[in-house]
């Protein structure tokens, strides 16, 4: 091989991978403001091109950033008042408000933009400037083997040349390879086929021989540098300044261009191995952080129906988001994906939790105005002197109140201040009406235990009639006296059982008695509506079922033929259904004494 493929290597070389470098700062976990203020930084930069991909990295940190941002600042004030919509994706496209911190953004980005196009612009002018230059130089160089000057000064003239090329700098990268194969040729043309001194040949063999050899040895120096893209940098540099240097003996030219081939060969595949590694590690972190997705994806698999298990379930995916960021940065293309799936995945998280919230607002809502009208309902009746019927609607509308459901304290507490004021103020009306009426009701308590003790030492006469009226009368002057107190209710019945035992003692027919006893019972019962209503339809129940009993004693009877052999059997039916007319006609004759009771 010889040096001049030396051109085809060093270009072949910069076609290896070439991915962000580690830097200390990581620039994922910069803010918002300080990725702006790091762009404006870079935008000082002397050749912008050597940050324009760290520059376009933190452009797509930044609007990650700030996407996400944007969607905390929803999801919050959803959580709190839940009544905003999300604006749908597929909506038309509409002039947007940009954020005050886009703005920024732009400003500085379009900063940067500017000086890299100026930059750019003035570099093209330069390249094509140095492409004229050099092109006069290897002009120039082929001229001096036409000339006819000693060799001491062609030689000088020579190195002058030589000088001037590694001087100027870069040309249009289209013209950069041919151009540099012409110069080589020409150079070694200079060398080889001019009449040179042979004593000035070779010193600067020698001086070339030198400098090559110090650059292959600073290329081997580049296999413990630790910074890879360091590392190929200063490579290029190595060979573009072994472009600039003189040939060396033709004898050491293939053994000294090998040696530099060798280790340019062993630091690019030592470059080339590590983003391959590197490249296989971040497949390995990418499977990880979407298993990581996937597991957030599951804590609401199944619905969730309280706070507590949202709580429990928010912790759980926030530590699984810390645990999908320590994994570590992908390479550029891969990060963004991998954002952009660890997003979704929380947006589709929190737009669960957040309509779950939604909707237990609106249902204790629903509970506040289910206990604004308990509460109306109440306030309505606070002023009723219908101490029973009230006092029961109050304690059902308590009832209410406790099975309406939960709902928050700071919204509720000041309805049930409301609602207990209404409920104390009836409850308290009615305790001092009993009050009151209790001490009425002693008084007529002890009224009837006088007359209780006069029935008790009541004898029956030979006079059955007058002996009813004059039991009669007692019944009479006891309802008359009025209600005793509730503990004290038991005199009622000592009564009723005795005057009952009393017109058992006159010995009044079996119908009679139980007319007189039934009354008695009414009159036990009278200014209790739950009684009376539950007696009367007790006794409504009766006849009814007696009718039913009559309905089928008819219907057996019409199965039955007109022969001797039935009419046993047909006479027990017709007593039975005698029997039962004649109860019905005793209940109705009950019903009428509870109707004029």
């Amino acid at each position: 091989m010889n040096e001049n493929k030396e051109q085809e290597t060093t270009d072949n070389s910069t076609l290896t991978p070439a991915t962000e470098e580690l830097t200390p700062v990581n620039n994922a976990d910069l803010s918002i403001d300080e990725l702006i203020s790091k762009i404006d930084l870079l935008a000082e930069n002397e050749n912008p091109y050597t940050v324009s991909k760290e520059v376009e990295e933190l452009k797509s940190i930044f609007y990650l950033k700030l996407k996400s941002e944007t969607k905390v600042e929803k999801e919050e004030e959803k959580i709190i008042d839940s009544t905003e919509e999300e604006t749908s994706e597929e909506s038309p496209k509409e002039e947007r408000t940009l954020h005050p911190h886009e703005i920024k953004f732009k400003q500085a980005y379009g900063k940067y933009k500017k000086i890299k196009f100026e930059y750019r612009k003035n570099r093209e002018k330069e390249e094509e400037e140095n492409l004229k230059i050099k092109k006069t130089i290897i002009e120039d160089i082929d001229k001096l083997t036409q000339e006819d000057e000693s060799i001491k000064k062609t030689f000088e003239h020579f190195r002058i040349l030589q000088e001037q090329w590694k001087n100027t700098g870069h040309v249009p990268q289209t013209e950069n390879n041919g151009l540099w194969q012409s110069y080589h040729h020409h150079v070694e043309l200079f060398y080889d086929y001019i009449k040179l001194n042979n004593d000035l040949r070779d010193l600067d063999f020698k001086r070339n021989l030198e400098e090559k050899t110090a650059i292959c040895e600073k290329a081997e120096a580049l296999l413990n540098e630790k910074s890879f893209n360091k590392m190929h940098d200063n490579l290029q540099e190595l060979h573009e300044h072994w472009k600039n240097v003189g040939p060396v003996k033709r004898e050491l030219r293939e053994e000294l261009w090998e040696r530099f081939q060798n280790i340019s060969k062993t630091l690019n595949k030592k470059r080339n191995d590590y983003f391959l590694s590197k490249k296989e590690k971040d497949k390995e972190k990418l499977s990880n952080k979407n298993t990581i997705c996937k597991k957030i994806d599951e804590l609401t698999t199944e619905t969730i129906s309280s706070h507590n298990k949202w709580q429990e379930l928010t912790n759980q995916c926030n530590e699984l988001e810390v645990e999908w960021k320590n994994i570590g940065r992908l390479n550029k293309t891969e990060n963004t994906l991998a954002w952009k799936n660890l997003r979704a995945t929380l947006n589709n998280f929190y737009h669960k939790k957040n309509a779950f919230y939604k909707q237990k607002k609106e249902a204790r809502n629903t509970i506040l105005k289910v206990k604004i009208g308990i509460c109306e309902k109440a306030e309505s009746l606070q002023e009723s002197t219908d101490w029973q019927g009230t006092g029961n609607k109050l304690i059902k509308l308590q009832d209410e109140w406790k099975n309406a459901g939960f709902s928050p304290a700071d919204q509720s507490n000041k309805i049930w201040k409301r609602f207990k004021a209404a409920c104390d103020t009836f409850f308290d009306a009615r305790k001092a009406h009993y009050k009151t009426q209790d001490k009425e009701k002693e008084a007529c308590y002890k009224e009837k235990a006088e007359l209780l003790k006069e029935l008790n030492s009541f004898k029956s006469t030979s006079d059955s009639k007058a002996d009813i009226k004059q039991l009669k009368e007692f019944g009479n002057k006891w309802k008359v006296l009025g209600h005793v107190p509730r503990n004290k209710m038991k005199i009622n019945d000592e009564f009723f059982s005795l005057i009952n035992s009393k017109f058992e003692e006159l010995g009044l027919s079996k119908k009679a008695l139980a007319t007189e006893q039934y009354k008695n019972k009414v009159d036990s019962i009278k200014g209790n509506d739950k009684a009376l209503s539950s007696e009367k339809q007790f006794l409504r129940g009766k006849i009814d079922n007696l009718k039913k009993d009559i309905a089928q004693y008819e219907n057996n009877m019409s199965f039955l033929g007109n022969n001797k052999g039935t009419e046993p059997l047909r006479k027990q039916v017709e007593l039975q259904i005698t029997k039962a007319n004649t109860e019905i006609e005793n209940l109705k004759q009950k019903l009428q004494i509870l109707n004029k009771g």
